[in-house]
């Protein structure tokens, strides 16, 4: 109790969750005479530093992905370039969003939606060009759906919309989940959340599996929860101009989320409902990602790809799996088989160029087999 009292004289400011939320500029110091090697690297701003021994890599921009919490720069750092990507850069990022949007499989009431957001905002810029209202624009996303339907691949899309369209200077993905959010005592908590949310400024922030920051099933509630929530609903409000931030989960667990705290029901507006994918669509997964690997199953393999794929979604079972995750994971194990096959056969002789890049049906039902034991379906 003693040490307590002396921690809160010093920090009497501790619980104010309020003041703590805010983010904080740290004054520049003066700046010491530039080496050479950092003037170099000064003049390509557009590629994002290697990670140095013992340092912490940059935040990807939006044309390079996303990156996790634990990747954030420190707190207080923005990512992102003050002025922004150029006209030309602008063009690309769109051109490039509208290309991966188009290339998913599936998912057609996503992409309407999302090609419905790219034009909402590119009038509300043009009909502000024209002194015009601009009108709400979509800012802060509900993603509901089950794992492995391109989620965090549509989260990608959108930061590189919102760059391209000048809405954010970076447009670069920060991926979070409640361990990065969540300190591990009362007061950390705040701190631990606005680190985060400093790392995505200009770009944007995914918590994945949000329904997590409030459960229910803790005795006298969750509390970290909450606060948690509290720094998020005050910084999407105080900062919307320079950040975007996407809540993602299963379709129950969200309208729960959603429910139990009204606050988000506000700022968070835009809902995208993921729907899971058709076995159709999954054989379609599996030979883009059998493609991109460089291999080509044979007729015979393609067929028992089908009939699997029939099987998982007719069965019920293609949430479980995690739906274009089942597909990715059924490829590289069927990958796998081919290589051990090959192995085996050519123990004292090279494989045809062929036999290299062909899986077979007996491949294809060893990795399904391995997989759904994996799964428990044995």
């Amino acid at each position: 109790m003693k040490r307590y009292q002396y921690a809160f004289r010093c920090a009497p400011g501790l619980f104010d969750v309020d003041v703590r939320a805010q983010a904080r500029p740290i004054p520049a110091p003066a700046a010491p005479p530039v080496p050479v090697a950092r003037v170099a690297a000064d003049a390509a701003p557009d590629v994002p530093p290697a990670r140095q021994p013992g340092g912490s890599p940059a935040s990807v921009p939006a044309g390079s992905g996303s990156s996790s919490a634990q990747d954030a720069p420190a707190s207080g750092e923005k990512s992102g370039s003050a002025d922004g990507p150029s006209a030309e850069e602008r063009a690309a990022l769109l051109a490039e969003a509208q290309k991966s949007l188009d290339g998913m499989i599936g998912l057609e009431p996503v992409k309407r939606q999302v090609r419905t957001m790219m034009a909402q905002l590119r009038m509300a810029a043009l009909r502000e060009e024209q002194g015009l209202p601009g009108g709400a624009k979509p800012r802060h996303f509900v993603f509901a759906g089950p794992p492995g339907t391109g989620k965090t691949t549509v989260a990608r899309i959108i930061g590189k919309v919102f760059a391209g369209l000048g809405l954010l200077s970076s447009g670069h993905v920060i991926e979070a989940q409640r361990v990065d959010l969540v300190g591990q005592h009362l007061g950390s908590t705040a701190i631990k959340t606005s680190k985060v949310i400093d790392s995505a400024m200009n770009g944007v922030l995914f918590i994945d599996e949000a329904y997590a920051l409030s459960n229910s099933g803790y005795s006298g509630g969750d509390a970290f929860g909450d606060e948690a929530l509290q720094v998020l609903l005050k910084r999407a409000e105080d900062d919307r101009d320079r950040l975007v931030v996407v809540l993602a989960g299963y379709r129950d667990e969200m309208v729960g989320l959603l429910a139990a705290n009204p606050g988000l029901v506000s700022r968070f507006t835009t809902r995208v409902d993921f729907p899971s994918y058709s076995a159709e669509e999954l054989v379609r997964i599996t030979r883009s990602v059998l493609a991109a690997q460089g291999d080509e199953p044979d007729a015979e393999a393609v067929e028992v790809l089908g009939s699997f794929c029939t099987a998982i979604v007719d069965g019920g079972m293609a949430d479980t799996v995690g739906n274009a995750r089942f597909a990715r994971e059924l490829c590289q194990k069927t990958a796998a088989q081919r290589d051990l096959r090959l192995y085996a056969k050519h123990a004292d002789s090279i494989p045809t160029r062929e036999e290299i890049v062909t899986v077979l049906a007996e491949d294809v039902v060893a990795a399904h087999t391995e997989l759904m034991e994996s799964h428990g379906n044995g």
